[in-house]
Formats: C-alpha cells, sequence, structure tokens
C-alpha cells in the first residue's frame, strides 16, 4: 500500500490525472483494491452506482444487498465542492459513510450527522502531505473491507467525529477561559509571567503591572480582538506581619494601589473551628489554614507532604527546590511550620485539594471545621 502511495503522489506532483475518470481509474481503484476489494466483484464494488435521481462514483458493499460507503470522485482541486445531492443520496439509502476525493484529498464524512458538512466531516487526509505510512492507516480505518464489514470502521468513524466535535467546542472556548484566566489575574498565571520577565532581563516586574498586562489581553465579547488595558488594578499589599513570610527568590516590592470598584475582589473570607477570618487572596488564606491545621500535630507533616504530592511537583516540602525540582526558579512557597513550605504556584482547584487532604489527615471535617471556598476551585 505504502508503494502505492509513493507512486499515486510521485503522478499528483507532475498533475497526470487530467479529469476525474482518471482519479477513479488511477487512483481510487487502486488503493480501494489494496484495501481488500475486489474492484472486478460486483457484489463488492459497483461504479457509477444508480440511485433515485443520480448515480454515485462508486458504492462499496459490506455484508447483505445495502451499500455501505459511498465515494464520490471530484477533479484535482475540487475536494470541497462536495454536492449536496450526494449527502441527501447516503441518508436516504443509510450509508454509514461517505467520501469526497480528488485524488489528493480524501475527506470522510458521516451523512447522518449534525450540522454543516464541515461539521459532519470525520477526518481529512492528504495523500501528497503525510507519511505513506499515516496515510495507510488512515485509509485502512475507515475503508478496508475487512473493517467495513465488521462495522469497526464505522464505530470509530463515529468515535472520531465525537472527539473532534468535543475538541471544537473546546477551542471556542479558548477565547472565554482566557478572559476568564486575564480577568481574575490568577496566582499561578501572575507568578509565572513574572518569573519569565524576570528570567529575561535580571528585574522582577512588580505584580500590579503584570496584572495590568494580563488585563490588555482580554478578548473582547465577540472573542476577536483585545481590550484597552485598565488604567487601574487591584489592591496588591502584602500579608500581614503576623502572616508566614514568602519564601523564594526576593520581589521588588509592589506599591499599593487602591482597587477601584470595577476590580474583582480577590480576598478570600474562611471560617476554621468557628472563627471568621480574612486573607487577601487565595495564596495567604492556603498558608494561614495549613498552618493552623500542621501545628495541632507537627510529626504528621510529612504523612501530609505524601498525600498531596504531585507527579512532578512536591506541593509540601523542606525547600522550594524540593517542590519544583525540574523548575526550581518557579518553586514560590511560603513557610507553614518549621522547616516546612508549601508551594503558591499551584492553581486555587489544587489548593483547595491540599486543604481537603490535610483536613482528612487531620481529622477535620469540611464545612463543618473548616468552611473555605477559593475563587474558581
Amino acid at each position: 500500500m505504502q508503494v502505492l502511495i509513493g507512486q499515486i503522489r510521485e503522478r499528483l506532483q507532475r498533475s497526470a490525472y487530467v479529469n476525474e475518470a482518471a482519479i477513479s481509474h488511477g487512483v481510487v481503484m487502486p488503493i480501494i483494491n489494496a484495501l481488500g476489494w475486489d474492484t472486478a466483484d460486483p457484489q463488492q464494488v459497483v461504479p457509477e452506482y444508480s440511485i433515485s435521481g443520480g448515480r454515485v462514483d462508486f458504492a462499496l458493499f459490506g455484508l447483505g444487498h445495502k451499500p455501505a460507503v459511498f465515494i464520490e470522485v471530484k477533479q484535482v482541486g475540487r475536494a470541497m465542492a462536495g454536492d449536496r445531492q450526494l449527502f441527501e443520496y447516503c441518508f436516504h439509502q443509510g450509508v454509514s459513510l461517505c467520501v469526497l476525493t480528488d485524488g489528493r484529498e480524501w475527506s470522510f464524512y458521516l451523512p447522518g450527522g449534525h450540522g454543516s458538512y464541515e461539521d459532519r466531516r470525520v477526518y481529512r487526509l492528504q495523500l501528497d502531505d503525510r507519511e505513506p505510512a499515516k496515510c495507510e492507516q488512515m485509509l485502512q480505518r475507515y475503508l478496508s473491507r475487512e473493517r467495513v464489514r465488521d462495522q469497526s470502521a464505522f464505530e470509530d468513524a463515529q468515535r472520531d467525529h465525537r472527539d473532534a466535535t468535543r475538541n471544537r467546542e473546546a477551542v471556542n472556548l479558548l477565547p472565554r477561559a482566557w478572559r476568564e484566566i486575564a480577568e481574575e489575574a490568577h496566582d499561578q498565571v501572575v507568578e509565572a509571567l513574572t518569573d519569565k520577565a524576570e528570567a529575561l532581563c535580571g528585574y522582577k516586574p512588580a505584580a500590579a503591572e503584570v496584572i495590568a498586562f494580563l488585563r490588555t489581553l482580554i478578548p473582547s465579547s465577540a472573542g476577536l480582538a483585545p481590550q484597552p488595558a485598565h488604567k487601574s488594578v487591584v489592591d496588591l499589599k502584602a500579608r500581614s506581619d503576623q502572616s508566614a513570610p514568602i519564601v523564594g527568590t526576593p520581589k521588588a516590592a509592589a506599591a499599593p494601589i487602591a482597587a477601584q470598584s470595577t476590580q474583582q475582589d480577590r480576598s478570600v473570607t474562611y471560617v476554621l473551628d468557628g472563627c471568621e477570618y480574612k486573607a487577601p487572596n487565595a495564596s495567604v488564606a492556603l498558608v494561614e489554614i495549613l498552618s493552623a491545621i500542621v501545628t495541632r500535630d507537627l510529626g504528621r507533616i510529612p504523612e501530609l507532604a505524601r498525600a498531596v504530592s504531585g507527579t512532578k511537583v512536591n506541593h509540601i516540602a523542606r525547600t522550594p527546590a524540593e517542590i519544583n525540582p525540574a523548575k526550581p526558579h518557579l518553586a514560590r512557597a511560603a513557610e507553614i511550620a518549621p522547616d516546612w513550605l508549601v508551594g503558591l504556584n499551584i492553581a486555587n482547584r489544587t489548593k483547595m485539594g491540599i486543604l481537603r487532604t490535610a483536613c482528612e489527615i487531620y481529622g477535620l471535617t469540611m464545612p463543618g471545621d473548616l468552611d473555605v471556598i477559593l475563587p474558581n476551585a
């Protein structure tokens, strides 16, 4: 098969296929023959298959007397000029899969799907752009006679289509996701951007300036254009004196700037053992709560550290380098007990997970003994 694909690619490069008939005989028939179809057997392959109101270039029969796959051939360069009629034929004939090809490009569709033709496409294969092994793999996946006969080709096509649909939905939500991240100025993003800027020039920008920059990247409501930077930024006052010190590379102090009413309040209110506290942000809340919990039994901190350890990051350790061995320069941390630190370059969801684990190990309940909700967690 790969040798055949190589030959077809070479002929495509020199424009050897001058019309649809040349593509049908020189590309489509050799390929489906290599995929296990006997092109001479009318019980397997029927060229110019007649249906109500027209004809389809090729019909492939799996089991029974109904076609399983329709293949429509177009002139080179016109693979995207799919016939609306072909999809209607497939739908009314109960055909599970249809293929549009100009010899170079092969598009596989689920005709019974929802949405536009583009939405119903499962996969697009460029014979002259992909490696022959990959071309063979995808052609076998959707068109081999054995897989068409046992329905696995259609099952995989439906699975691939679902995955592609979910991916499109996820991609379409990226502008909204980034807008919310930029608006909320997640601690992890602020820290990563700050540390990268420092690594590039040797100086650390003020957190207020980092947040102001992030806000210039917020997409518009249409998700197309960035909005202008806000003139004000959130109040970035340091923690109160009684809070544990932040451990890591010394930071340039940010001048406190009063927050305007339009800025999001990043403070966190929590209740521990019946007393209410307020922290300026989620990182401070994490440190304060953990510090209060672990003092109940310092000997259990190693157990907690093991329980919250990730695959690449140790969220609780004795040094910043132990917290993030692969990227110690990103290991911003704060002390929760003598010789014990918690990493702060983590998402609020992870912080909540650490707090839940700490409560389990120390025998506390949530929200009974500890009631806290971190933003976006």
